[in-house]
């Protein structure tokens, strides 16, 4: 019972350790300004929702680990050169929302993972305005690009 116990415990300790250098690791890295044109966005082992304000976003980079993360982009603006979204996931669940009217192409590189993609097309989406384009790299995990999170949907 003790060695069980024992190994319980240093179990716990590990995990601990792992988890607390990952935070240290993943706060260094994720930028500290949310409304500059570039910005980091690290998840490790935590829920993380990142509201972006930029008046001229140009690249977003965002790594999500063992994670849940939201990446909301309805309150920035894209650059008029557009818009690069770079967002790897690995067994994790990533959620990117965009506005309405931007038009966004979303290119996805999936493997045994499910990605949703609801995005409504229409008379709202402006072929004039900057192209945003989302690259999910989604590993194990799963991947929501749209204008809402399910749960502000109602379903």
């Amino acid at each position: 019972m003790r060695r069980i116990l024992k190994w319980l415990i240093g179990w716990m300790l590990i995990n601990t350790l792992v988890w607390a250098a990952g935070q240290v690791i993943t706060r260094s890295k994720t930028s500290n300004d949310l409304n500059a044109d570039d910005v980091e966005l690290y998840s490790f082992w935590n829920g993380d929702e990142f509201v972006l304000r930029s008046s001229s976003l140009r690249r977003v980079k965002a790594r999500i680990l063992m994670a849940g993360a939201t990446i909301d982009l309805r309150e920035a603006h894209p650059s008029e050169e557009g818009l690069s979204v770079d967002v790897g996931t690995l067994l994790a669940g990533t959620a990117v929302l965009v506005p309405k009217d931007w038009n966004v192409e979303v290119v996805e590189e999936t493997k045994a993972s499910e990605v949703e993609i609801r995005l409504a097309g229409g008379d709202e989406v402006s072929t004039d305005g900057p192209t945003v384009v989302i690259n999910l790299g989604t590993t194990l995990g799963g991947a929501l690009v749209g204008h809402k999170l399910p749960a502000e949907n109602g379903a």
